[in-house]
């Protein structure tokens, strides 16, 4: 029996459902798509300005267009059915506020109505380039032209971790299901190679309770640590996080009793029948 797990684009996965043979089940995934910002940019290095980039990406437009609802809005690394996820105050789209925020910061729109240019770099992956070019289309309308390098991957991974970037979306799959993955990729001394820290983001608090929360046995004070990191990166965005991929399992009709992993792994098969 043929079994796909995730990795199929949207329009793929709708056209399977109308196969008689195979059944689509989707649920709840934890794969993150994030965008990272390089800290160290003379323009990304202010925070109202990440904070205007953020306000101004229709992510529920994305979801609904690129991916046909297969994605939830994601604020936090960690997927919401986490111990030690918490809820953080969500970045809406909202590119009114983001405009009024680049003038604040004294980004003004000039006569051919660009604020500043910003390039992002993407793999040459074609669900990845279009993302990309949409959010290029939607940052236009509040004024910061982007402009868009697509490479093959292991180019394109070499200058994300060198710092060779201004903006690039990115994902994670299975490594964002630990609380760990904020000193990895949060920590100032996760930089590349002793991290994924590629944005060279660095907050002294943030540090300080990263080393509380992973020296703590207490799950409670691990929990109140972890709280106050992700209300500070939701504040400050080294990264702004976009959307959780649903798990997506693609299966022959006979095989049965399918129990989705929102991790998308094959463990199902473990309980799963065949029909013979």
């Amino acid at each position: 029996a043929a079994v796909l797990v995730n990795g199929l684009p949207a329009d793929t996965i709708a056209a399977l459902r109308k196969n008689k043979h195979l059944v689509v089940e989707d649920g709840p995934g934890t794969e993150l798509n994030y965008i990272v910002f390089n800290t160290r940019d003379p323009i990304l290095h202010h925070v109202r300005l990440r904070q205007a980039i953020a306000m101004g990406i229709n992510r529920p437009l994305i979801i609904r267009a690129l991916f046909r609802g297969e994605a939830r809005l994601a604020e936090s690394l960690l997927p919401p059915e986490h111990w030690a996820w918490t809820a953080t105050p969500p970045h809406r789209y909202d590119p009114a506020a983001a405009q009024k925020l680049l003038d604040a910061a004294g980004y003004p729109r000039g006569k051919d109505g660009i604020r500043f240019h910003l390039s992002m770099k993407t793999s040459t992956d074609e669900t990845t380039r279009l993302t990309a070019m949409v959010i290029q289309e939607e940052l236009g309308q509040i004024g910061i032209q982007v402009d868009l390098r697509s490479y093959e991957f292991a180019t394109f991974y070499a200058d994300l971790t060198h710092g060779a970037f201004q903006m690039a979306p990115s994902r994670w799959v299975g490594g964002n299901e630990q609380p760990d993955i904020f000193r990895y990729v949060y920590a100032s001394s996760a930089t590349p190679p002793h991290g994924a820290n590629r944005g060279f983001y660095s907050n002294p608090t943030v540090d300080a309770l990263l080393a509380e929360a992973t020296q703590s046995s207490d799950r409670a004070v691990q929990q109140r640590d972890y709280a106050e990191i992700q209300q500070i990166v939701a504040r400050e965005l080294p990264s702004l996080n976009l959307w959780y991929l649903d798990t997506v399992v693609v299966h022959s009709t006979r095989l049965k009793d399918v129990q989705l992993s929102p991790s998308g792994t094959f463990d199902f098969l473990r309980s799963a029948e065949l029909d013979r």
